[in-house]
């Protein structure tokens, strides 16, 4: 039986009474759901890359491009080795309250494509900002973006065009398992 939003809800675990993406990353068929699950927004809206921030953006973003048959991109962070980056760019103060900086390729993305972002939370989304206009500043088509936790206001969500599978705070509401 496929694994329901409400499920990944309900199992998300807890660590320190926080959120924890890598427990669900270790659960196989919570897993397996994430890539069509991040994806099912964007079915029949002809994705052509998916681009995803680091830390934990590519895996959950490889997970959604294969579902969706497009390209995976990454967003690597400065002074990662990413072979032929030519974009840098910085976000604003991210909730760690600095800015991130991101390299990618611009020879990775061109104005055909049409793009969805990939992440694990959205927060500030500053940095799901910056990433987006790389997208539209290299004149691709941003299509939105898909994250596993929302922890943003409203504002943030409908200005960046953000699809959530869980809230922080539904998360936070579980009762405790033992």
């Amino acid at each position: 039986m496929p694994v329901t939003v409400e499920e990944l809800q309900r199992r998300f675990p807890m660590v320190n009474d926080h959120p924890d993406v890598a427990g669900v990353l270790r659960q196989p068929d919570l897993l397996a759901a994430l890539g069509p699950m991040l994806a099912a927004p964007f079915e029949g809206h002809g994705v052509t890359k998916v681009i995803a921030p680091e830390a934990r953006g590519p895996i959950l973003g490889a997970l959604a491009a294969v579902h969706l048959e497009a390209g995976l991109l990454l967003a690597r962070r400065h002074g990662t080795n990413h072979p032929g980056a030519d974009i840098t760019i910085e976000s604003a103060p991210t909730w760690r309250g600095v800015p991130s900086t991101f390299t990618s390729r611009s020879f990775d993305l061109n104005v055909h494509d049409r793009v969805v972002i990939v992440d694990d939370w959205i927060t500030t989304g500053n940095s799901l900002r910056a990433v987006r206009d790389l997208v539209v500043g290299v004149g691709a088509t941003y299509l939105g973006a898909s994250v596993i936790v929302d922890k943003a206001t409203p504002a943030v969500l409908d200005e960046l065009d953000v699809r959530c599978l869980v809230s922080f705070d539904q998360i936070g509401a579980q009762p405790k398992r033992a």
